[in-house]
């Protein structure tokens, strides 16, 4: 993680542009300082009345500049070039994409210590990693993201290093993919290493089966915007996709980015 320069006090005015810590800053009581966030933050749903001000690569400098943020947070490297931008306005937190859950809960904390709420960050990771139990023995797992093009997430990502903590053992062998443009590059793939089940990350709210019909392996699909984050719901839609997986069925429902909990739904009572 990066912080270009040391914080003048602890932050009361923060502008998020990573939704995964957008979530977790309102679930640690930091809501009420998010002035500003990307429009991806809409968990829980009282971060969508925060101004928005950014989507997943870009971000508008003068309406951030206007909010007079005294911590302005992204992700890298995807917005690596917001950093020297914005950094004229704010001291920005550069969070990596995590490479496991130690990282994730790395991250969190320190966000925590940042803002003196340390006791409350680490109970929400600890709990966090509580959720993320063993509930499933299933092997050769594969993680396809649609997002227009594919994202393959490899073995050094949180999303292997979820899974496979409860019990859906991601395949191995796999080098990191950031990008592939067609179906024969992801079909290469899984010819390679020859899942038993594929989770597609789709585009839509509905199952479409014509979506994956071109695998040839067993597939369940979830929702845009599931494993793609990292945030306090991640463990909670990962308990959905294990009780689809145990029930047989095709499509998980009722996801985080699907209902856009509040934060006085019974979704976040695991973490109250």
């Amino acid at each position: 993680m990066l912080l270009t320069k040391a914080l003048d006090g602890v932050p009361r005015r923060v502008v998020s542009l990573n939704p995964s810590i957008t979530e977790f800053l309102f679930l640690i009581g930091a809501g009420n300082r998010v002035v500003g966030s990307d429009v991806w933050s809409y968990r829980p749903r009282e971060a969508m009345k925060t101004v928005k001000i950014g989507s997943f690569t870009t971000a508008d400098i003068e309406a951030i500049r206007k909010l007079n943020p005294d911590l302005i947070i992204l992700s890298y490297p995807v917005q690596s070039k917001l950093v020297e931008p914005l950094s004229g306005i704010a001291p920005v937190l550069a969070i990596p994409m995590p490479v496991n859950l130690n990282a994730v809960v790395a991250s969190f904390e320190m966000i925590g210590e940042l803002l003196d709420l340390d006791e409350e960050a680490h109970r929400i990771a600890e709990i966090y990693m509580d959720l993320l139990r063993h509930s499933i023995d299933l092997n050769k797992a594969l993680v396809i993201l649609s997002l227009g093009d594919y994202v393959i997430p490899c073995e050094a990502s949180y999303i292997a290093s979820a899974l496979n903590r409860v019990g859906i053992r991601y395949v191995k062998g796999l080098k990191c993919v950031e990008l592939i443009t067609n179906r024969d590059g992801v079909l290469s793939i899984i010819n390679k290493v020859d899942p038993q089940l594929v989770i597609y990350e789709g585009k839509t709210k509905e199952y479409r089966p014509q979506e994956t019909s071109w695998i040839s392996k067993p597939v369940i699909h979830t929702p845009n915007d599931v494993l793609a984050h990292f945030g306090p719901s991640l463990p909670l839609d990962i308990q959905l996709l294990i009780d689809a997986i145990k029930n047989g069925e095709k499509f998980v429902r009722n996801t985080s980015s699907i209902i856009r909990p509040s934060l006085s739904d019974p979704w976040y009572k695991p973490y109250s």
